[in-house]
């Protein structure tokens, strides 16, 4: 039987190489890019953009719902909103179906910050999407719906997970023989992350 040479590379079961792995830390790394892109331009942190967004698109909504969706804290949620109240983007009001609690909205100046944020969170997502194409955007759009209700599912019960394990795999039919190359499914690896920080840099300093 050969043996293998001294020093020769072994394959070895590693969590860089998991779904759950890569997803954390491509997460982490959109994060602390939009944290920089919206500070540069508004001087809003990121959560204090999700809470304005929020805020927005409920028109006026209870704190713990705030909370809930940008997936806060509540301790740090009201830090977050009372900074937004000092700076005059959303106010407080009475709850009339609650009178323990106040509902949150833009005032007239946070309304303007908000289609500010939304212009700029546009801007950001189409310079994410230039390296790919429609197809794949949409592709990877519609994993993440599917990933995030699996998540839901588990969500809770992970003591378990094997019970949830018995869920049929879906197939998928194999791509037609005409596909393109530029269709295949993404990869996204440490290099390549870079690779997106270093265009998103020269965007920036070209679009200040």
């Amino acid at each position: 039987m050969a043996r293998k040479k001294a020093g020769a590379s072994v394959d070895r079961p590693s969590f860089r190489n998991l779904m759950t792995f890569r997803l954390h830390m491509v997460a982490r790394f959109s994060e602390g890019i939009s944290e920089e892109y919206y500070r540069r331009h508004l001087g809003l942190s990121l959560p204090e953009c999700r809470v304005i967004g929020i805020t927005a698109s409920y028109g006026s909504v209870s704190f713990k719902q705030v909370a809930a969706d940008a997936h806060l804290e509540k301790s740090y949620a009201s830090r977050v909103v009372s900074s937004l109240v000092e700076r005059g983007i959303i106010e407080k009001l009475a709850n009339p179906s609650d009178s323990r609690s106040v509902l949150l909205q833009l005032t007239d100046h946070g309304k303007t910050v908000h289609e500010q944020t939304y212009a700029l969170a546009l801007r950001l997502n189409e310079v994410l999407q230039m390296p790919f194409t429609r197809k794949q955007v949409d592709d990877f759009l519609s994993f993440l719906a599917g990933l995030d209700q699996q998540l839901k599912r588990v969500s809770g019960v992970v003591e378990d997970v094997d019970a949830l394990g018995n869920v049929p795999r879906r197939e998928t039919p194999p791509p037609p023989a005409s596909e393109s190359a530029p269709d295949a499914p993404m990869v996204l690896d440490r290099a390549f992350a870079q690779k997106l920080h270093d265009m998103l840099g020269r965007y920036l300093a070209d679009n200040p």
